[in-house]
C-alpha cells in the first residue's frame, strides 16, 4: 500500500499592519505650550541677568551712588554733551547727576563713604552751561583770579580765595568743568597735566 504524506496547508501570515497614529491630544497641547512659555520667561531671565551683570544701569537722579567705570562710560555715551573725569582710581566712583544736568563724579576710598558730603574727596563736576568759556573769561577777570591756558585753547581758573576748585572751558563749547581736591596744588596739576579729559 502506497504510503501518502498528509500536507498541512497553512495560511499565510499577513504582516502587522502599522497603527494608525494618533492625533496630539488637547493635554498634549497645552503641555507644548507650557513648555515654550517656560522657555521665553527663561531666556527672558538671562537677558536680564545678563544686562545686570554688565552694571549698565545707571541710579536715578538726585541720588549719590556708587558706580563702576562701566556705568559712567554708559553715561557719558548717552548724554549729549562730554562727562568729565580724572581717569580710573582705586576705591569706589560716587556718581551724582542733577535734574538741571550737572554731573559729579567723587573719587573715595571705599564704598561706605557713599553719601558722606564731608569735602575731603576729589571731585570732578561737569556742568552744561551756555556761553560756558566766557564765564570762565569772565572769572578771570575778576579779583584774586588766577588763569592759565590749558590744551585745545581752552583755560584754566581759579579764585586765590578758594584755591580747591579749578574751573575750566574750552571754546564753543556748552560746559564747565570743576575739579575740586583738598590740595589746591593737586587740584591745578591734575587739570594742567591733561588728567581732566571726557570719559570714553
Amino acid at each position: 500500500m502506497e504510503a501518502h504524506d498528509s500536507h498541512t496547508t497553512a495560511k499565510p501570515i499577513r504582516p502587522t499592519m502599522p497603527q494608525r497614529l494618533r492625533r496630539p491630544t488637547n493635554a498634549l497641547t497645552l503641555s507644548l505650550g507650557a513648555l515654550l512659555v517656560v522657555a521665553v520667561i527663561l531666556f527672558a531671565t538671562m537677558l536680564l541677568m545678563r544686562s545686570h551683570g554688565g552694571k549698565t544701569t545707571l541710579p536715578p537722579v538726585g541720588t549719590p551712588a556708587g558706580v563702576s567705570e562701566s556705568q559712567l562710560k554708559a553715561l557719558a555715551a548717552s548724554s549729549n554733551h562730554p562727562i568729565y573725569w580724572a581717569g580710573p582710581k582705586p576705591g569706589t566712583y560716587e556718581l551724582t547727576r542733577t535734574t538741571d544736568g550737572r554731573t559729579y563724579v567723587r573719587y573715595l576710598p571705599s564704598a561706605d563713604k557713599v553719601g558722606d558730603r564731608t569735602p575731603s574727596y576729589l571731585t570732578v563736576g561737569t556742568y552744561p552751561t551756555k556761553q560756558a568759556f566766557q564765564a570762565v573769561k569772565r572769572a578771570a577777570a575778576r579779583p584774586g583770579a588766577v588763569s592759565a591756558a590749558i590744551d585745545h585753547g581752552g583755560l584754566l581758573v581759579f579764585n586765590s580765595s578758594t584755591p580747591k576748585s579749578v574751573y575750566f572751558s574750552y571754546p564753543k563749547s556748552g560746559y564747565q568743568v570743576e575739579v575740586y581736591d583738598p590740595s589746591p596744588l593737586q587740584a591745578r596739576a591734575l587739570v594742567l597735566g591733561g588728567s581732566v579729559k571726557a570719559i570714553g
